[in-house]
């Protein structure tokens, strides 16, 4: 829980470093598990506003560029 709450308000070195200790199956596993639960949340969202499943992940997907687009301009 702290990586995902380093790495939401933009702290990306803090999250990192939380990850280094680990062996890299480790975070392998931990990123897995983060976008299982951000698919899900993401799905859920979707069925509750009626749309559908290509309606969220393109919604997903213009998410992520935002964010991405964001760090950019920093």
């Amino acid at each position: 829980m702290a990586i995902v709450a380093a790495a939401l308000a933009g702290d990306g070195e803090g999250a990192a470093a939380l990850l280094e200790p680990l062996e890299r199956r480790d975070v392998s596993r931990v990123a897995v598990r983060l976008a299982a639960m951000a698919a899900d949340a993401l799905l859920a969202v979707a069925e509750e506003s009626g749309g559908g499943r290509a309606e969220a992940l393109a919604h997903w997907q213009a998410c992520i560029i935002a964010h991405e687009s964001r760090r950019t301009d920093e």
